[in-house]
């Protein structure tokens, strides 16, 4: 791997950091209409968030098989098997690594080159210039202060190989379109990569002119994630024949997967995955709902900024009643949409709402007759 017609030492010049004065701010009706836009958002987001299935409880109804045989019986059942996942064609980068056991293969390329991280603060942006590792380098016409800071074209890029077919036991998976289990890093060693002109550690193949301590502009490193074959994993899909294919849950979730470990491993996994990501996205509805209720009261943070003694007070203070209406209005939105999307639920609230509306009527006309006695 080659850098062609490239002079390092030409471009590099020092790390550096620029300050330009905003020359206009934006207007505050397009703030308050990006903030209701925000709120909108969010509102969906939380909603929508709380209807997603958990695959965990979908998995749980699946037919575990045996994964010896295939068993006719189960032809078009949903069904899970537990055996070794192999392939016949394993996949491999010939560039750097000698052949090896994987389904599936990634590599990911960085170059150390020139990385712009620009900072806005009132009427200000600043823009740094520091030399990183980055899987993105962009030209220096699209930085704001291009003069010093040319990166060299990327020679390498990432790339997934994927094996195209592989076996769960005696059943035929699709591994080009299953989702497969989660990759791993690939320790690196002369044992599995190529001799060639470039630095290895456990974890990189380093190439360029520098170290992969010190490396220089336009030096390049490689790392990789693997799935192994030969693993103890399980699979969910529909039974076709020999295959197991995507099973469509009530017409509109997708399950066909294949997880590290026994089936009991696997639903734990994917209820763990299902809690991150429900988690995630109500961390997320609440930030960009405190974003749009801090976007739309912009008006009124821009006016207490006149006044240089409530100015830093009254922002203060609207950010933490911002804070605490988008929490409420976050978790409130969460409540109702988990409590629609849940039938059962859904149904113990309508009983308890009946029988307390119930209760409350009959109080209402009790109270007539215990004035008539009282009165008697």
């Amino acid at each position: 791997m080659e850098i062609e017609a490239f002079n390092r030492q030409s471009l590099i010049t020092t790390n550096m950091k620029i300050r330009r004065r905003n020359s206009k701010k934006m207007n505050p009706l397009a703030r308050m209409l990006f903030g209701a836009l925000a709120l909108l958002g969010a509102f969906v987001l939380l909603w929508t968030n709380e209807g997603r299935v958990n695959l965990a409880d979908v998995a749980k109804k699946s037919e575990a098989t045996s994964a010896e045989r295939v068993d006719p019986a189960l032809e078009g059942e949903f069904v899970s098997v537990t055996g070794r996942l192999e392939t016949a064609v394993p996949v491999n980068d010939p560039l750097y690594l000698r052949p090896a056991e994987f389904v599936q293969l990634n590599r990911w390329a960085e170059m150390y080159a020139w990385v712009e991280d620009e900072e806005t603060d009132g009427d200000f942006t600043d823009y740094t210039y520091e030399l990183e590792w980055t899987d993105d380098p962009r030209s220096a016409e699209e930085f704001y202060y291009p003069e010093g800071h040319a990166n060299p074209p990327m020679p390498l890029y990432d790339e997934t190989f994927t094996a195209v077919s592989a076996t769960v036991g005696a059943y035929q998976i699709d591994p080009q379109r299953m989702q497969l289990p989660r990759p791993e890093s690939l320790t690196l060693s002369r044992q599995n990569v190529l001799e060639g002109p470039y630095q290895i550690d456990e974890e990189y193949i380093f190439e360029g002119d520098g170290m992969l301590d010190m490396p220089q502009l336009g030096d390049m490193r490689v790392s990789y994630t693997a799935v192994p074959a030969n693993i103890t994993a399980t699979a969910f899909g529909l039974q076709s024949g020999s295959e197991i294919t995507a099973y469509v849950h009530r017409g509109k979730t997708e399950l066909y997967r294949t997880l590290a470990g026994d089936r009991e491993q696997a639903i734990l996994r994917l209820n763990t995955e299902y809690k991150n990501l429900l988690w995630g996205f109500r961390v997320m509805g609440f930030f960009v709902m405190w974003l749009g209720l801090g976007l739309l009261v912009s008006p009124l943070t821009a006016l207490l900024s006149f006044v240089p003694v409530l100015g830093n007070l009254g922002r203060k203070a609207i950010g933490a009643v911002t804070f605490m209406l988008a929490l409420v209005l976050a978790a409130l939105t969460s409540s109702i949409s988990a409590l629609v999307h849940n039938v059962w639920a859904l149904l113990f609230v309508a009983l308890l709402l009946g029988g307390g509306f119930y209760w409350w009527q009959r109080n209402q006309e009790e109270l007539p007759r215990r004035s008539d006695w009282s009165n008697s």
